[in-house]
C-alpha cells in the first residue's frame, strides 16, 4: 500500500454543508464541543491505488474503503458531516428481509409496460424482471458488457446526467475527469486484461445462457444498457473474487421515468446470484442524505465499528434502519444498541488535548494530523 494520507476538506459532495450545523457533528458530544467552531469538514484517509490485486480491494472495501477511479479513499466517519456506511446485500438478504415489497414490485411492472413488453410478459417475479430481455419489447431494451474504457457516447451521457441531476457546472465535467472517475482503476492489469473473449461472453450475456465465459469475468466493467437504439444508462462495477461492486451508474435524465436506478440495483443483485458471489456492495448508505437513502431500499447489511471483541463487524439493516435516522455515527453492540458515545464520545476512554484537536475545522483543503482513533 502506498503513503497514506489524512485529508480535510471543506467540499461535501454529499450534504454541500447544508445542514445545521450541529447536525455535522458525528455524536451529540462532539457538537456540544465543537459546533461553534463551525461546520464538521469531510475526512478521509487517502492513497493513491497502483497494482492492488481484486483480492486486496476486496478487503479493503469490507473495512470501509472505497475507490474514485485508481483514487482510494476511507471516510472518517467521526470526523465528517455526513457518516458513510459501508453497505452490502445478497439476493437471500434481499427477498428474506422483506426489501422485495410492493414497491419493489411496482417499478418492475413499470419498467416492463414501458419498455414495451406485452401484458402476459409481465412477472413480479425477481429472475423473470432480471431476463426481460428474453421477453422482447418494442423499444429494443438489451444491455451489453464493455470494458471500462473512454467512448465518446459513454461521455456524453456522464456530462448529461452530471448537468442535469447533479447539477454540476460545465467547467467540471471534461473527458479527463470522467476518464479518472470512471475509467481508471488500481488494479494489477494481469488480473483484468485478456482473460476472456468479449464478444463470446455477451452472447453468452444477451442469450440468458450463462456459461464458461461469464464464469470467467472479473475485474472493472461498464454494463452499458441500451433503448431505442441508443446508450441509456451505464452501471460502473468491479466484478471481485466473492463479490460485485457498484462504483457508479450514470442514467438518461428523458428517461427517468424508467425509474433505471433502481432497476439497476435489482439487476446487480441478480448478476451476483448469476456470477454465484457472495455479496453486492452498493458503496456507501447515508441515512441523512436524500442522495443516498435510497440504497436502504435493497435490504442487507453495514459495516460496524465497535472496538469491543464479540460485537458484530455487520448488522443487519432492517434492525437499526430506525436508528440512524438522525444522523448521528452509530456503533452497535450484540444487542443491536448504540454504544458509539461509550466508545468514541467525549466521555470515552479515547478522550485527551489531542483527541479534542483531532476535531479542528480546516478553513481549506488540507493534509492534516492523522488521528490516533479512528473508526
Amino acid at each position: 500500500m502506498d503513503q497514506l494520507h489524512y485529508i480535510k476538506s471543506t467540499r461535501c459532495g454529499y450534504c454541500r454543508q447544508k445542514k445545521e450545523i450541529w447536525k455535522s457533528w458525528a455524536l451529540q458530544s462532539i457538537s456540544e464541543t465543537m459546533q461553534d467552531r463551525g461546520y464538521c469538514n469531510s475526512s478521509s484517509i487517502t492513497f493513491q491505488g497502483d497494482q492492488l490485486s481484486l483480492r486486496r480491494y476486496e478487503e479493503l472495501m469490507k473495512e470501509g474503503w472505497r475507490r474514485s477511479g485508481d483514487f482510494m479513499y476511507k471516510p472518517d466517519l467521526l470526523r465528517s458531516c455526513c457518516r458513510a456506511y459501508t453497505i452490502r446485500t445478497n439476493y437471500e438478504l434481499y427477498l428474506e428481509d422483506g426489501y422485495y415489497n410492493k414497491s419493489a414490485k411496482k417499478t418492475m411492472r413499470k419498467f416492463y409496460k414501458s419498455v414495451g413488453c406485452t401484458q402476459n410478459a409481465i412477472s413480479t417475479e425477481l429472475d423473470d424482471f432480471y431476463h426481460a430481455k428474453e421477453h422482447g419489447g418494442d423499444k429494443g431494451f438489451f444491455t451489453v458488457l464493455l470494458p471500462n474504457t473512454f467512448s465518446y457516447d459513454k461521455f456524453e451521457l456522464y456530462k448529461k446526467y452530471q448537468f442535469k441531476v447533479h447539477g454540476d457546472k460545465e467547467e467540471d465535467v471534461d473527458e479527463l475527469s470522467f476518464y479518472n472517475f470512471l475509467c481508471l482503476d488500481p488494479f494489477r492489469k494481469e488480473e483484468t486484461e485478456d482473460l476472456f473473449d468479449w464478444r463470446l461472453l455477451n452472447k453468452e450475456w444477451t442469450s440468458g445462457q450463462y456459461g464458461e465465459e461469464l464464469k470467467k469475468l472479473q475485474g472493472p466493467i461498464h454494463e452499458c444498457y441500451f433503448a431505442d437504439n441508443k446508450l441509456i444508462a451505464v452501471a460502473v462495477l468491479d466484478i471481485l473474487p466473492t463479490s460485485v461492486s457498484s462504483v457508479y451508474f450514470i442514467w438518461d435524465p428523458d428517461y427517468a421515468h424508467l425509474g433505471l436506478g433502481n432497476v439497476s440495483a435489482i439487476r446487480e443483485i441478480m448478476l451476483t446470484k448469476v456470477l454465484e458471489k457472495e455479496y453486492y456492495y452498493l458503496g456507501f448508505l447515508i441515512a441523512d442524505c436524500e442522495k443516498m437513502i435510497y440504497k436502504a431500499k435493497f435490504g442487507g447489511e453495514i459495516r460496524n465499528f465497535s472496538k469491543r471483541g464479540g460485537d458484530p463487524l455487520w448488522v443487519r439493516l432492517k434492525h437499526v434502519s430506525n436508528q440512524l435516522e438522525d444522523g448521528y455515527f452509530k456503533v452497535f453492540d450484540s444487542e443491536m444498541n448504540d454504544i458509539a458515545e461509550q466508545q468514541y464520545g467525549m466521555d470515552s476512554d479515547c478522550y485527551d488535548s489531542e483527541f479534542v484537536s483531532s476535531f479542528d475545522v480546516v478553513s481549506k483543503t488540507q493534509l492534516f494530523p492523522t488521528p490516533k482513533v479512528i473508526p
